[in-house]
Order: C-alpha cells, then structure tokens, then sequence
C-alpha cells in the first residue's frame, strides 16, 4: 500500500508533513495522525485548536479530540478538557489505556494528569482581548432562547471553526483519523461539537476509508457526516465521489446548512473533500510526493 495523508485547511500542510515523516520510516498511520495533529496544537498563534485557541464564555479553553482506529475499530475521545497540551494524545489513550470511548471534562483531565499529560497555559493576549470585546458587546443583546442564529450573531468569530482533521493510511493499509479543536469561540461553557463525536467528526475503517470534519458542530452532528460519508466509500465509490455525495444527500434534505467541512481518504489511498459552503482547502500526501499539495473544491451546489 502506498502511504497518504490528508488534512484540513491551509494549515494542514504542517500537519501533512508532519504525519509523512511518520509514514516515510514505516511508522504506523495511528502515530501519523498523532503526531500531525499534535504540530497543530502545538502552534500557540493557532486560535482554533489547541491552548491557543479562543476562550468559552467565561475565558477558558475547553478542548475536544478523537482518533479512531479502523484496523480495529476502535476509539477514543476527549471533551471539554482543560490544561492539555495535547487532546489527542489524551484521546488516544482513552482508546489504548482504559475500557471507553469517550471521557470528558474534570474525568479527562484526572486522566490526564495520570498520564502527565496535563499543562497549564496562560490565555493568549489578543484571545482574551477578543474575548472581552465580544463579552462586553453581548451584555446588550436581548437573547433569543434556543437559537443558533443569536450565538451566532452576537460574537465576532473569525476563523473559529477551524478543526484540524488528519486522515491517514500506511504501508500495511491500516486506516487511522483524528481531529482536535477548541470549538466554538466563546461557547456555553461545556458545549461539545462534532470532533469528539465518533461517527460525526472523525470515523475510520480499514474496508472502506476514514473522513474528518470541520466547521459548525451542530450541522456536522445532526447528520453524523464522516460515518455517512464512510458508509458510501464501502459501496465502492471513492473518497471524493462519496464527499460529493454526502453534501448532495445533506443539502438535499436541508437546502440552508452551511459550515460542513470534511476530508475522506478511501482504502487506495485517495484524498477526497467536499462542503455545503462556497469551498474548501484542504493539504494532501502521499509517500511519491516531495512536498504536500494544498487542494481547493468548490461546494457542492443544492438540488
């Protein structure tokens, strides 16, 4: 098998690299997922993922991550953790080390420290600037209960929705995927997107191929996109036939949803994307390669 990597938006180019150099010494595609989102979390300038990211309502980071195994179907994931360095790494080990899928909040990061995987990160200055304008702007806004369009209107969000998801498979053909995030800027303390949700923001299995999502969790949630998307790798189609179809399938259903973003690889190492939205970058792999390919598609027009 030929070893390949995807990932999502620009900056998965470094996550890319990342995950090849793994993939180039014969390492497993569990351990390129790991490690090429961990260069992301790394990034403190990086306000969507990671210690770096924006704060939830009360100006804390609270993270999310998953990775999935497809040559066993396993899983981990971790939700609403505070004081990790590295939620994926945090993930995995919830898959490896304990009899769960998914641990979340204070249990998470007792987890974490058992592991000493626990790091405790100022708020980044212009973070906490951003976060206190908008704190300060939101006190005046009269408060339409149980809408997303009031969250999402009385926040200035720039690129906040910006979830690395890495795909990966290696030289023995083992599938592996894993996503990391900080979520929604200035979110309801305790919220939880799609990208610890298995099925939802991450989904791999060595039959058919692995897909990550990115963007608005709770459009990416309600129709569980990187299982569907999964599901239609198995009928045969590859990663980007099955991309297109799943964004048809959604749209067709739901004509206004926006902010669904995804990444697939198929089982013969081919990259797919798709979106609901105008388009999508998206950084690609494979061991042929001398450097990543940074990829644009167009979104998928509605029925």
């Amino acid at each position: 098998m030929k070893p390949a990597i995807v990932a999502t938006w620009k900056f998965g180019v470094e996550a890319v690299k990342a995950g090849m150099r793994v993939l180039q010494a014969q390492g497993s595609s569990l351990d390129a997922v790991e490690e090429a989102v961990k260069t992301i979390e790394d990034d403190s300038t990086n306000r969507s993922v990671g210690l770096g990211g924006y704060p939830n309502m009360e100006g804390e980071v609270e993270l999310d991550a998953s990775i999935m195994d497809g040559s066993t179907m396993k899983a981990g994931a971790v939700a609403a953790v505070k004081n990790v360095k590295h939620p994926i790494s945090l993930a995995r080990k919830v898959m490896e080390e304990t009899p769960h899928v998914m641990i979340v909040g204070e249990g998470a990061y007792k987890l974490a420290k058992a592991f000493n995987l626990t790091y405790h990160a100022p708020l980044q200055p212009d973070a906490e600037r951003v976060w206190r304008e908008n704190m300060r702007r939101m006190m005046g806004l009269k408060p339409e209960r149980g809408t997303l369009g009031f969250w999402a209107q009385r926040f200035t969000e720039p690129e906040t929705h910006d979830t690395i998801g890495v795909v990966a498979v290696d030289e023995k053909g083992n599938i592996a995927a894993g996503t990391s995030t900080s979520g929604f800027s200035f979110k309801m303390p305790g919220r939880v997107g799609d990208s610890p949700i298995i099925g939802s923001g991450t989904y791999a299995d060595n039959l058919a191929g692995g897909a990550c999502a990115t963007g608005l969790g709770e459009n990416i949630m309600r129709y569980c996109v990187t299982r569907m998307a999964v599901e239609y790798m198995y009928t045969g189609l590859s990663a980007q036939e099955a991309a297109e179809s799943v964004v048809k399938r959604i749209l067709a259903r739901e004509p206004s949803v926006r902010q669904v973003f995804f990444i697939a690889l198929d089982a013969n190492g081919r990259p797919g994307a798709s979106t609901t939205d105008a388009s999508f970058e998206f950084a690609f792999m494979n061991i042929d390669m001398a450097e990543p390919e940074l990829k644009r598609v167009q979104g998928v027009k509605p029925i």
